[in-house]
């Protein structure tokens, strides 16, 4: 494993936090309130091509390094936004990867052009979670028009599914005489795809995130992706990479929690001094430099096998368990470090705390990433 990034690596990284500096962070409350706002700046990302940064080159390579490198930063600005750009990246890469080339030919260049973002991926509801099985979104193939199936069920807790241009719809039933989950490709404004509830969250505030039914939702078949059945490989697949994305964006958060409470801590004096250079402030400050640093080469070590092509499920796990909770912890830290002035909105403390919690949540609670690692574990004797 090479530990050096390379120039295009490098550059991505500079470009998104350039941006993320001068078109995101002077107009996040904006963003939060006006949805207009927030789709042009999501047509801008696009085209600067910050929606593709997961998708293959011409010559069939993938730099996943270079991609989590640009969403942390962009997430070190806003969390919120940062999401939209990762569960963009992973729903385009699902197209690339599961596609058919007519599905690949028509999203992929919209994706680019920013004519059908953000993107969303419609798995979760009431009672499926982390149990995907458990889904009970239907569909069913139209008797009169074997064309054509028929969605029917509810999802919640879909980033952006009220604005979303396009997202993958998980949902169960049978095809060939097999009932299975399958995933389909559902487009804006189809008929029968009605928002039920915006919730009203905690944090990530530019960040949508809906209740959707299908109603007799028809669909002709070749909004398939990929084979029939192959619905829970996909999920599967897809949020591998998911929580990739999860673990960049913790990164990005508690590296500018901690950036905040080290300027902080060398500004504010108490008792004649920088409180920075009290031991109790400065061995906080070094512990969260260590869980940063530890985080971010679990990240990397895993983009590394996913990009060599090798199994990375584990590894993926093992970076967003570690750097969710970590978040969690540098986010805290440094809001004490800054004390009262932590808890006010005049410093973006607050934000972070709130930002950070759902980190260990989506993509797969901290709980569910133990049972995949300890899954992944070998109990056997050598």
């Amino acid at each position: 494993m090479n530990f050096s990034f390379s120039d295009q690596q490098e550059m991505t990284a500079r470009d998104c936090r350039q941006f993320a500096e001068k078109i995101i962070a002077s107009q996040v409350k904006n963003f939060e309130d006006d949805l207009n706002l927030r789709l042009d700046l999501f047509k801008m990302m696009a085209l600067e091509g910050f929606f593709s940064l997961s998708l293959a080159n011409k010559d069939g390579k993938r730099d996943t390094v270079r991609y989590l490198l640009g969403l942390k930063a962009v997430a070190k600005i806003d969390a919120g936004i940062a999401v939209t750009m990762a569960v963009t990246n992973m729903v385009a890469e699902a197209i690339e990867r599961f596609g058919n080339e007519g599905q690949k030919d028509d999203y992929l260049p919209k994706i680019a052009k920013g004519t059908c973002v953000p993107l969303s991926f419609a798995m979760t509801e009431k009672q499926a979670g982390s149990d995907v099985k458990a889904i009970q979104t239907s569909f069913v193939i139209d008797p009169q028009d074997p064309g054509v199936i028929v969605l029917n069920g509810t999802k919640q807790f879909i980033t952006n599914g009220d604005i979303a241009g396009a997202m993958i719809v998980m949902a169960k039933g049978k095809w060939a005489e097999k009932e299975r989950i399958s995933a389909f490709v559902v487009d804006r404004g189809v008929k029968g795809l009605n928002i039920v509830k915006k919730e009203n969250k905690l944090g990530l505030l530019t960040a949508n995130l809906v209740s959707l039914e299908f109603k007799n939702c028809r669909l002709s078949k070749i909004f398939l992706l990929g084979n029939p059945g192959e619905g829970l490989k996909i999920a599967l697949s897809t949020l591998d990479s998911g929580r990739l994305g999860i673990a960049a964006q913790s990164w990005g958060i508690a590296e500018a929690a901690f950036e905040a409470a080290l300027i902080f801590s060398r500004e504010r004096k108490q008792f004649g001094h920088a409180i920075g250079e009290n031991q109790a402030i400065a061995f906080k400050l070094a512990d969260m430099r260590v869980k940063l640093d530890a985080a971010k080469w679990l990240i990397l070590h895993a983009a590394w096998l996913k990009d060599s092509s090798l199994p990375f499920s584990m590894e993926a796990a093992e970076a967003k368990l570690y750097a969710s909770e970590v978040c969690n912890e540098i986010v805290t830290e440094a809001l004490q470090i800054h004390g009262g002035y932590g808890y006010i909105k005049d410093y973006p403390l607050e934000k972070y705390f709130r930002d950070a919690r759902a980190t260990t949540i989506y993509e797969g609670t901290s709980e569910m990433q133990r049972i995949v690692i300890s899954r992944n574990l070998s109990w056997k004797r050598e």
